[in-house]
C-alpha cells in the first residue's frame, strides 16, 4: 500500500461488482432517463449506481432530482452531479465539499472542477475561510486545479502550518499533484520531518516534481523511517505507507530523468 493507492481508493468504482449496470452506464441514453429515475425512487440497493447513470445521461433538469438524495447517498450524488455538469448542482456540491467524509469531499471537488465557471470559483473561494481546515484544503485544491491563483498560496501555508498533520499531509500531496515547483523545498524539508505521515506524503509529492538529485535524500529518509517507532495508530499506518511510496516515487523520478537524458 502506498500514498498513490490511497488516492486511487478515493475514486470508487461503483460498478466494479455489477456488470449489468456497468453495461447500462456505458450504453444508456436519455431515452431511458424516466425509467431510471423511477428505479432510483424504489431500488434502494442499486440507487448509487442508478444515480450515476442518470447523471451521465440525464437532461439538465435531473440535477435537481439527483440532488435530493444527497443526504442518503452523498458519494454517489457528488459523482452524479459531476457527470451531469449543471450549475444547478453547485449548491449541493458545496455542501458535500464540507462533508466529514474524505471521499465525499474529494469527489465533490472533482465534480466542481468539471462544472467550473465563475459561480463555482466565487463560491469555493468563500470556503477558504471555513473553520474546518480539512474543508479549506480541499477548497484550495479545487481553486488551484481550476487555475485560480488563490489556491496555491493557501495550500503552501497549510502544508506547513495546519493544525492537523493529516491536513498538512493532504496539502503537501495536492501541491505535488499540481506539480508546484515552488513547493519543492517544502517536500524536501518533509523528508526529515519527525512525523511518518509528513514523510510519506512528502515522498509522494516528489514523485511529481522530483529530480535525480533528490533520489539520495529520499533513500536516506526511507532508511531513517525504518528505524522509527510508532506510538499511535496513525503513525503505524504512515510507516507502512513509506516503503511502497518511496519505491514508486523513486521509480517515477528515474523514469522521468531517464527520458530527459534520452532527449539530450
Amino acid at each position: 500500500m502506498s500514498v498513490y493507492d490511497t488516492f486511487t481508493e478515493l475514486e470508487l468504482d461503483f460498478f466494479c461488482e455489477n456488470g449489468v449496470l456497468k453495461a447500462l452506464y456505458s450504453l444508456a441514453t436519455f431515452s431511458y432517463a424516466k425509467e431510471i429515475s423511477e428505479l432510483v425512487e424504489t431500488a434502494t440497493a442499486y440507487r448509487p449506481l442508478l444515480l450515476i447513470i442518470l447523471g451521465k445521461i440525464g437532461h439538465p433538469r435531473y440535477a435537481y432530482f439527483i440532488a435530493k438524495f444527497a443526504d442518503k447517498e452523498p458519494l454517489a450524488v457528488a459523482q452524479a452531479l459531476g457527470e451531469i455538469k449543471q450549475p444547478s448542482g453547485i449548491p449541493v456540491l458545496l455542501r458535500l465539499l464540507e462533508s466529514s467524509n474524505e471521499s465525499v469531499r474529494w469527489t465533490a471537488c472533482q465534480s466542481l472542477v468539471l462544472i467550473k465557471g465563475d459561480r463555482v470559483v466565487d463560491s469555493v473561494k468563500l470556503r477558504l475561510r471555513y473553520p474546518n481546515q480539512d474543508v479549506v484544503v480541499i477548497a484550495a485544491r479545487t481553486l488551484a486545479v481550476l487555475g485560480v491563483g488563490d489556491g496555491l498560496p493557501v495550500l503552501r501555508n497549510l502544508s506547513q502550518k495546519a493544525e492537523s498533520l493529516r491536513t498538512r499531509s493532504l496539502a503537501i500531496a495536492y501541491l505535488g499533484q499540481l506539480k508546484d515547483l515552488e513547493s519543492r523545498a517544502i517536500f524536501i524539508a518533509g523528508l526529515k520531518h519527525k512525523s511518518p505521515m509528513i514523510r510519506a506524503y512528502s515522498i509522494y509529492a516528489l514523485g511529481f516534481v522530483g529530480k535525480a538529485s533528490d533520489i539520495a535524500m529520499i533513500e536516506a529518509s526511507l532508511i531513517e523511517a525504518k528505524k522509527m517507532t510508532a506510538a499511535i495508530p496513525e503513525d503505524r499506518e504512515a510507516l507502512d505507507l513509506i516503503d511502497e511510496t518511496a519505491r514508486v516515487t523513486l521509480q517515477e523520478i528515474r523514469r522521468k530523468t531517464g527520458q530527459e537524458d534520452g532527449r539530450r
